[in-house]
């Protein structure tokens, strides 16, 4: 009997984790106060990994909304990319704290020069909660595409 106890209780020392984090203790909370609405393996993998584990515009990395019809405007364009939802009549890539719109593989428009302006309806995901997503953390929101129906140029 006393056997069984000390290999179960190896077992149990064993199996614990023991990796030691990449990051301090306060870079990781800040870090999770600021990816709220992170799912726990992307928040281990910065933990235990550091910064070139880090996914920040990873969809499979947050709690997004159930695929839905999104309608509205898109800006693109150098290191930016804006979505504003109806019933929006502009959508300045400059707007503080807007939507990162990105598009799940196989679905991004086949376009020459996608640069501007554009109406679109689509079927999508947006993260859950807020957090810091896109160029330099400044948007409050993940929008992912995962299939486009419709695109249209608006003139400037």
């Amino acid at each position: 009997m006393r056997g069984l106890w000390l290999i179960a209780t190896g077992l149990l020392v064993l199996g614990c984790d023991q990796r030691k984090p990449a990051v301090s203790d306060a870079d990781f909370r800040m870090f999770r106060a600021s990816y709220p609405g992170m799912k726990a393996e992307c928040l281990d993998a910065f933990r235990y990994g550091g910064v070139v584990a880090w996914r920040p515009d990873d969809p499979d990395c947050f709690d997004m909304l159930p695929p839905q019809r999104w309608s509205g405007l898109w800006e693109t364009g150098s290191e930016w990319t804006n979505f504003c939802p109806d019933p929006a009549i502009e959508c300045d890539w400059m707007e503080k704290r807007g939507t990162w719109l990105i598009f799940a593989k196989g679905t991004y428009p086949a376009l020459e020069n996608i640069g501007g302006m554009y109406r679109v309806k689509f079927i999508g995901r947006r993260t859950r909660v807020p957090g810091n997503f896109g160029h330099q953390a400044s948007y409050d929101h993940l929008m992912v595409v995962d299939r486009m129906i419709s695109m249209e140029k608006v003139e400037e």
